[in-house]
This record gives C-alpha cells, sequence and structure tokens, in this order.
C-alpha cells in the first residue's frame, strides 16, 4: 500500500511541475486581471524554471500595468536586472540597476524601501567592468 501510495504522490507531484514549466513556456497573453504580486510571481516560477523570456514578459507587464507604484516597480525592475545578470546581458542590467539607484537619490528619505538599494548595489558589483 505504500509503494502504491507513493507512486501516486510520485505521479502527481511529476504532472504539478510539469503543468508549473508549460504554463510559463506558453505565455501568449498575459490575463489582465493579475495582481502585481500575481505577476511578480509568476515571473519569479519562470525564472525558476530558467523560462527566462517569460520571466522577463511577467516583469515586463507588471511595469506596464502597475509601474506608477514606486515600489512594484523598483521591485520588478530589480527582478529584470537580476535576470539580465543571470543571461550575462551586462548592458541591460547596469541600466536596470542605475535606474533603481537613481530613485533612492530622489526619493524622499523613507519613501522606498531601502532593501532594494542594498540589492541593487549588491547586483551591480557581479556586472564586469
Amino acid at each position: 500500500m505504500k509503494k502504491i501510495s507513493l507512486l501516486i504522490c510520485t505521479i502527481a507531484l511529476s504532472g504539478v511541475l510539469a503543468f508549473t514549466a508549460v504554463s510559463c513556456r506558453t505565455v501568449k497573453d498575459i490575463p489582465e486581471d493579475l495582481t502585481a504580486p500575481q505577476l511578480l510571481q509568476k515571473g519569479q516560477t519562470c525564472y525558476d524554471n530558467a523560462d527566462y523570456k517569460s520571466a522577463e514578459a511577467y516583469y515586463l507587464a507588471t511595469i506596464d500595468r502597475y509601474g506608477d507604484d514606486t515600489n512594484t516597480y523598483i521591485e520588478a525592475k530589480y527582478e529584470l536586472a537580476h535576470l539580465y545578470i543571470k543571461k550575462k546581458n551586462y548592458e541591460k542590467a547596469r541600466s536596470a540597476l542605475e535606474e533603481i539607484l537613481e530613485l533612492y537619490e530622489y526619493a524622499p528619505a523613507g519613501s522606498i524601501p531601502p532593501a532594494y538599494k542594498k540589492l541593487a548595489n549588491i547586483e551591480m558589483a557581479k556586472i564586469p567592468d
């Protein structure tokens, strides 16, 4: 009985993983009703599955739809920069990170979370000269 249960769980888990991978690889039209956290999560799922094209699409959709919220904009821009570093597209990564750091220069103190400034500096250090 334990073997059958284990087999069923393994098959079910394989199906879930396959669905997750397929759902990222078939990004054509991103549903309009997704919230910013949902878009970011879908982007992260695609990134984790090495589907960088779809991850980029979700992060760009987040910026397009919710970019007027500075915190959301910075989070999505950071995720893009991280993705670009992973893909060794250092020019795009540098541009995204510089934009994030510039936002911190002009934003009133405490108006945006300080974590992304630190993370942006860490990622910037990964870019070769």
